[in-house]
């Protein structure tokens, strides 16, 4: 009779559990990587990621193409996850010099495509991702990076206005994650409000619901992200000083993320100031008295890595995600007439490779071309191509091709 019992219920956890796939969120303002100090950061923001392993991992304050790439190239060595770059957009808005950027697992994201929404300082990004599982799951990713300083709480108002007029025919169901430095001292400020209930079909949502007057209130000591420094003369002045006693980094959810029930919702109390022990009001992140749930270790790299502290939250997924199938990498590509070319880039595929979607890169992370196999012969024109190396990327295979054109 017991071993019947055990059955039933080992029986009824797994058509419970079945099914339910999760995905972590990470945001990072990195302090304007990379010419802040120190020099070695791409190498400790690895270490830093290797604590959590984001899924989808966005940040801001980026300051070139060559900086986004070099974090792709040097910040996900702890991972054999196939992690990509979102296209790097230039901030549009003002005359900014600090960018925003999404990378993410490409095992369970699909990138759609890019948008940026028009404000006054810095344009907000949009990415359009189709989770990659049986029902195509659909999540709208913003990440923004509002006006700074007491004072310029309207500018942050028209920020925000923005944004919700941009999501306003958005329908109610939509997966909706806004993430970013918010610049926000008080959930009474009229851009916050704005981005919670700007919006006619739906609301916005904080997934901790911690109204009050952030700033300089030890009441919110566990929920500080800013600064993690008391002082910025040990990097150059750059930063801010002053210790932890701001909550300028914040994620929000359209209200159907909310419930259970939905595609995608958000796993309760997943959502931290990643590396705050709710100790270190107005304090180095790094001091010993801030010890706790994170580590020495830990703190003492988010000290030296930037004057913010990354938020994060897991999100439930509904639906399991798809295997990839995994190819001989050797035996899937050959490159008919060598990897040096002038006119033509000649590809023989492996029939397994037929629909696939493919995207040539430049050593900037570029995406210069893109192409869906259609043939197991294809001939792919590079005469407008600049002489220089080049990679090539298909979807399904773990790794890129290179080859070089010279004319």
């Amino acid at each position: 009779m017991k071993k019947i019992v055990f059955l039933f219920f080992a029986l009824l956890f797994t058509q419970l559990s079945f099914g339910q796939s999760e995905i972590k969120a990470m945001f990072y303002n990195l302090l304007d990587f990379s010419s802040a100090p120190p020099t070695n950061r791409a190498e400790i923001l690895n270490s830093i990621l290797s604590t959590y392993h984001p899924d989808l991992f966005m940040v801001c304050e980026v300051e070139s193409q060559n900086d986004a790439q070099k974090i792709l190239n040097e910040s996900f060595l702890y991972t054999s996850e196939e992690i990509a770059q979102s296209p790097f957009l230039f901030n549009s808005s003002g005359a900014s010099l600090i960018h925003q950027l999404v990378y993410y697992n490409s095992e369970k994201f699909t990138l759609k495509y890019t948008d940026q929404i028009e404000t006054n300082v810095r344009s907000i990004n949009h990415y359009s991702f189709v989770l990659n599982t049986n029902y195509k799951i659909e999540l709208e990713v913003f990440v923004a990076h509002f006006k700074a300083s007491i004072g310029s709480e309207n500018e942050r108002l028209f920020e925000a206005q923005q944004f919700v007029d941009y999501i306003q025919n958005f329908p109610e169901e939509a997966n909706i994650l806004l993430a970013g430095d918010f610049n926000m001292y008080s959930s009474s400020e009229p851009g916050y409000q704005v981005l919670l209930n700007g919006t006619n079909a739906f609301n916005m949502i904080d997934p901790i619901d911690e109204s009050g007057d952030w700033n300089n209130n030890v009441s919110f000591a566990g929920i500080h992200t800013q600064s993690t420094r008391i002082s910025n003369e040990e990097f150059e002045g750059f930063g801010a000083g002053g210790g932890l006693d701001d909550r300028f980094d914040i994620m929000l959810i359209s209200e159907v993320m909310s419930s259970k029930a939905n595609t995608i919702s958000y796993v309760e109390d997943s959502y931290k100031a990643w590396g705050n022990n709710s100790n270190c009001y107005n304090n180095n992140i790094n001091n010993s008295d801030c010890d706790g749930e994170f580590g020495l270790e830990l703190r003492e790299l988010l000290y030296q890595m930037s004057d913010h502290l990354p938020v994060v939250m897991n999100l439930a997924i509904s639906d399991e995600f798809l295997s990839k199938p995994s190819y001989n990498i050797a035996n899937s590509v050959t490159f008919i007439s060598g990897n040096i070319v002038s006119q033509n880039l000649n590809l023989k595929f492996s029939p397994e490779l037929l629909f696939s979607r493919s995207k040539i890169y430049n050593i900037l992370g570029q995406e210069v071309f893109n192409f869906t196999v259609s043939n197991t012969n294809e001939s792919i024109d590079t005469s407008t191509l600049s002489s220089g190396l080049y990679y090539l990327k298909i979807e399904q295979l773990p790794t890129t091709q290179k080859f070089y054109v010279s004319h």
